[in-house]
């Protein structure tokens, strides 16, 4: 599937096929496999095929909400390189008398398959927080990212592991996903590679806060490496640690 002529076409389709609820529309939107992270349901919600996404896909749940449309937000693209785009974007969902019944704001990731562009993944705050409310969250994820940041730096790969919820979800190139499901698992994949120290600069923004979650896009060096990412860090149990990463080399 995933046969859009741009990112930017695949996220305004993305949009305009769920409110003309069309499964098979929706899941020609689609890069496979698709992920959706969200920050107030711990396991991620994963479809192979577009065959999985069309049998899956259903309206019920929001026509119990009294839903009529949905509003996309226009997208800023945070990173991009040239099979691989992410765009902070999200929607207000309104009943039929306008009025509001929620807002999301998230991270898209769009990639460039075989045929075209299509959405691979997207991970929500589940919300939309502004001033004092979202000053805490952010100071709150900023403060676990620094101390994943910091624990990479000195090679303390069990402190690092720690810094992560499981389910825990990474996206690399276009069809690369993984999913980790206990700490075991990411243990075993990653740490013999976070058990060497390193130098680390980095820098971070939020890009967006919901009441227990916030995106974080990144920046970072690590010797002669360098790439860009964006993560969901999600409180869950008073731990505030990261839940799914996606990066990009901007010089691809």
């Amino acid at each position: 599937m995933a046969a859009y002529e741009s990112p930017e076409a695949a996220y305004w389709a993305f949009f305009e096929t769920f409110n003309a609820r069309s499964a098979s529309g929706r899941a020609g939107v689609m890069s496979y496999p698709h992920v959706r992270v969200a920050a107030t349901r711990v396991e991620p919600a994963i479809q192979q095929t577009a065959a999985e996404f069309e049998e899956s896909a259903s309206w019920d749940q929001f026509d119990r909400m009294g839903w009529a449309w949905t509003q996309p937000i226009t997208p800023r693209v945070v990173h991009s390189m040239s099979d691989k785009v992410h765009f902070a974007g999200g929607w207000t969902r309104y009943q039929a008398d306008g009025s509001v019944i929620s807002r999301n704001r998230l991270l898209y990731i769009s990639t460039r398959m075989d045929d075209g562009w299509g959405i691979q993944g997207a991970f929500g705050v589940e919300g939309h927080l502004e001033g004092a409310a979202a000053q805490e969250v952010h100071d709150a994820a900023l403060t676990a990212l620094q101390r994943e940041m910091q624990k990479l730096e000195a090679g303390d790969a069990e402190a690092w592991l720690d810094c992560f919820h499981v389910p825990s979800v990474i996206v690399f190139a276009p069809g690369q996903l993984e999913i980790y499901e206990t700490r075991e698992a990411l243990a075993t994949a990653y740490r013999d590679w976070a058990s060497e120290p390193r130098p680390i600069s980095y820098e971070a923004r939020v890009t967006a806060a919901g009441p227990t979650a916030a995106l974080i896009e990144q920046s970072v060096t690590s010797g002669g490496d360098h790439f860009e990412q964006v993560s969901l860090f999600v409180e869950r149990g008073g731990v505030w640690a990261s839940a799914a990463v996606s990066a990009v080399r901007p010089d691809v």
